[in-house]
């Protein structure tokens, strides 16, 4: 038996551990690569070292047999030394290589942990009200407007003339605006603001919100009625049971573009359209009373820190939107450390999504720091975290899937808050529980 695998077996280990190393890249480096390429990345990645070392393991074991049968037991014993050295080294090489590439902790572990179970857990609905500057929900009451015309904007109207730029920058900074600034379709995409007047027997409409920028020699938005503040509100028209869009002029290189879709009864949404108006208007308050980049900050960022007695996990799902989810999560550690939020199917209990992020903390223990999800977790980790699906959301969405599938497809999901302190990484802290009825997103549907 002379076969050149085994006769000359050097060269092949050594292919093997070059191959084996070639495996880890892209785990240590995900951005590497296609960003469709990312998700499926692990699995190949893993074959591929797993194969090289099976590969070099049975050349080493085949060697050694055909050395023992022609009675060489010390070539064979070094021959077991040289192959041990040889993956020792490739062994340090990559401890070398995943010290440089700074890969975060494994949390994904945490997944095969017993969670606390309560077997009077009460599954709620992901309508919970979130108060961060990236929600994409906002309740109206458009009770409170009158109908005929379009309502003024003191304010928009302010920044747009006498601070243009600081508009934009707060456009184009937001999360929850900057997505759609050149869409005129924005309503049907997913991650876009929705303002929802209140339920009484039934769902009236909501009201689809998005800022568009206009620079010099671009067309109107297609398909909009051209308003400004104070017009007649335009009637529906003829052959039409749907109130217009709008694009509202704010007097410059900005137009607020608003589309009703609900219930055919004008007054009623037009009185929506007002109340989301008005709205938009409100936020901008603050940039008025003192226009300046400290101010704008505070806007972006909102208020981060609340007095309450315990933490708390809430979850929403913008209205049109399904499958896709904002989070925030209420929490003071007490200490530095990274915080994880797991979602697992409670059918199955199999993880589907995990969130790590850096844990905000102070002394005193009844202040609770609001962490948003994904607005917290760090841009290079939200397309590598556990669960994410390619391809389903936009690129930096202020929104999360929990998993892909039809669309309606609802099931029960727990969610789990953890915490890693710094001074302990291998220690994980429960901190809090909440279930909810939540549904996938299909891929193929355009939003």
């Amino acid at each position: 038996m002379n076969l050149p695998l085994i006769s000359r077996p050097r060269t092949w280990h050594w292919i093997c551990c070059f191959t084996a190393l070639l495996g880890c890249l892209p785990l240590l480096w995900p951005r590497m690569l296609p960003r469709s390429w990312r998700s499926a990345a692990p699995d190949y990645a893993g074959s591929l070292v797993m194969a090289s070392f099976l590969l070099s393991c049975t050349l080493i074991f085949i060697s050694s047999i055909v050395t023992l049968l022609h009675l060489r037991n010390l070539r064979t014993l070094v021959q077991l030394l040289i192959w041990g050295f040889r993956w020792l080294c490739t062994a340090a090489v990559f401890c070398v290589l995943a010290y440089f590439a700074n890969v975060p902790r494994d949390v994904e572990s945490v997944a095969a942990e017993v969670s606390p179970v309560d077997t009077r857990e009460e599954i709620h609905f992901p309508i919970d009200s979130l108060t961060s500057p990236e929600s994409l929900v906002i309740p109206i009451v458009p009770e409170q407007y009158e109908p005929s015309s379009v309502s003024l904007i003191p304010n928009l109207s302010f920044l747009e003339n006498k601070y243009p730029a600081l508009l934009h920058t707060y456009v184009d900074m937001s999360p929850r605006w900057a997505l759609h600034t050149k869409d005129d379709n924005f309503y049907t995409k997913p991650a876009h603001v929705v303002m929802i007047p209140p339920t009484t027997g039934g769902t009236p409409g909501v009201v689809h919100v998005a800022f568009r920028h206009l620079v010099s020699g671009e067309q109107l938005p297609v398909g909009y009625t051209v308003v400004k503040p104070g017009d007649p509100m335009p009637g529906t028209p003829e052959g039409s049971e749907q109130v217009p869009d709008l694009a509202l002029d704010l007097g410059g290189a900005h137009y607020l573009l608003l589309a009703w879709r609900g219930t055919s009864h004008a007054e009623t949404a037009h009185r929506a359209i007002n109340a989301a108006i008005s709205t938009v208007d409100s936020m901008l308050q603050p940039l008025v009373d003192e226009p300046s980049e400290t101010s704008l900050n505070r806007l972006l960022s909102g208020t981060k820190s609340v007095v309450a007695d315990h933490p708390r996990i809430l979850l929403s799902e913008p209205a049109t939107q399904y499958g896709t989810y904002q989070a925030e999560v209420y929490v003071n550690p007490g200490e530095a450390g990274t915080l994880l939020l797991r979602i697992l199917d409670m059918e199955t209990n199999a993880s589907l999504r995990l969130f790590s992020f850096p844990a905000l903390f102070s002394d005193d223990k009844s202040v609770l720091f609001r962490h948003d999800i994904p607005g917290s977790i760090p841009m290079r980790l939200r397309d590598n975290s556990f669960g994410h699906v390619s391809g389903l959301l936009p690129e930096n969405a202020p929104v999360f899937t929990i998993k892909s599938g039809a669309a309606h497809q609802a099931f029960a999901v727990a969610l789990e808050l953890w915490f890693v302190p710094a001074k302990s990484p291998n220690t994980r802290r429960f901190i809090l529980r909440r279930c909810y009825r939540v549904q996938a997103c299909e891929p193929s549907r355009e939003q």
